[in-house]
């Protein structure tokens, strides 16, 4: 196989490869959104996943191949480790269903990852090419994200900057185990472990400022780019993990008795607020004019309703069965996180439930699941508090800049 021999051709041609492929996914950015409506309108969705799963069964075809043409004399436990790989990349791209066009970053960070091996090639051809690759992978990742921040109508997401890592790792692993090129042997070279620490230190140096631009900091930082503040979107929001009772838990970005406070004082101006956005198009344009960070009751509580009020209306469209029960199920625990904790904005809202919907959304409901998690919220950190991240990421920066300094002093073999 190509990628078990020595690079061919000259090391400008192999990363300027790397760097139209980087390049062509950063421009599909601001027309992600136009592409899904295109994609949706003229097929569907799911056409993101299935170009997914048929990216990876072309790589175990292209395999097969090399095998019957005797370019790749792989062993069992080479097979082996092609096959899960492949089978976590499908397993991954599977569980992504609910958004399929997530699934493509996959592919695009494979691919990447795999002209990366290509390029660091030309340099590295010891085990240090996989870590090297990895990070370099990951530091195009968390820079995509970054561009989506600024892009209008796209939001930065560190689930995605999860998603392009674990690509990239997957595919150097897929590498190391499956393809096990001949001439990467021996141990970690001093250039590639300065070029693996320099990475790193680049990724917590991205990450450090992603995890401290909070609305506070990027309200001062326009003070100095104006530009700045023609930004909605933010790159991190802390808050808190609230316990609704029944198993029901939320994430909000106001303390509990902040969102008490709020809810009692500010309710009935909210609920008029949130009552002028009620249809489906209406409620895109209120996320839009409304930045979550700048008003957390007034969003939570419409988001908590709109899906409450999605999965109700699935559940009316649905007979009796498991899809009724489950989407009943949302809509009521939904339902009562809006009752309990945002009970007087609700209520004075035209989207208060009349007793009969309740009653009817109850008698739908399956058996109660011992624990529900509502995704509203889901991109707010609630596991640490700023300060602790932020020290966190600047003692791997250290470390990885000590490191590099090390490796450079480490003696030639």
């Amino acid at each position: 196989m190509i990628w078990s021999q020595p690079p061919r051709g000259r090391e400008p041609l192999a990363w300027a490869a790397v760097g139209v492929w980087v390049g062509v996914i950063y421009l599909t950015i601001p027309l992600a959104r136009t592409i899904q409506r295109v994609v949706q309108a003229h097929a569907s969705r799911n056409l993101f996943l299935w170009a997914t799963l048929l990216a990876f069964g072309l790589v175990a075809a292209a395999a097969v191949r090399a095998r019957l043409r005797g370019h790749w004399q792989a062993t069992t436990g080479q097979w082996a480790a092609l096959g899960a790989v492949l089978g976590l990349f499908s397993g991954l791209a599977w569980s992504l269903r609910a958004n399929p066009e997530e699934a493509l970053h996959f592919v695009q960070y494979g691919l990447l990852g795999l002209l990366l091996f290509r390029a660091l090639a030309h340099r590295l051809a010891d085990p240090s090419i996989y870590l090297a690759g990895t990070l370099i992978g990951a530091m195009f990742g968390i820079c995509d994200e970054l561009i989506q921040w600024l892009v209008p109508n796209r939001f930065f997401d560190y689930r995605d900057i999860g998603i392009n890592t674990l690509a990239g790792l997957l595919t150097q692993a897929g590498l190391w185990a499956a393809i096990r090129p001949a001439f990467v042997r021996g141990a970690c070279s001093r250039g590639g472990l300065r070029l693996a620490c320099s990475a790193l230190a680049a990724n917590a140096l991205l990450l450090l400022f992603c995890t401290q631009n909070t609305p506070a900091f990027q309200e001062a930082a326009a003070r100095w780019i104006p530009a700045l503040a023609r930004v909605n979107e933010i790159t991190v929001e802390y808050g808190h993990r609230i316990e609704a009772g029944g198993g029901t838990v939320f994430n909000s970005r106001l303390a509990p008795e902040e969102l008490r406070r709020q809810d009692r004082e500010r309710g009935s101006a909210v609920a008029q607020q949130i009552g002028r956005y009620r249809s489906d198009g209406q409620y895109l344009r209120f996320l839009h004019a409304h930045p979550a960070h700048r008003d957390p009751l007034a969003v939570e509580a419409r988001i908590h309703i709109f899906r409450r009020d999605r999965y109700a209306a699935e559940a009316h469209e649905r007979f009796a069965g498991p899809e009724r029960e489950t989407a009943a199920e949302v809509a009521w625990r939904e339902q009562q996180i809006l009752a309990a904790w945002f009970p007087r904005t609700l209520g004075l809202s035209p989207f208060a439930w009349p007793a009969d919907m309740t009653a009817r959304i109850q008698t739908w409901r399956g058996p109660p699941w011992p624990r529900y998690y509502s995704p509203v919220s889901r991109g707010i950190i609630t596991w640490t508090s700023r300060r602790t991240l932020g020290l966190a990421l600047l003692a791997v920066l250290l470390a990885a800049l000590a490191g590099e300094r090390r490796a450079a002093r480490r003696p030639t073999p």
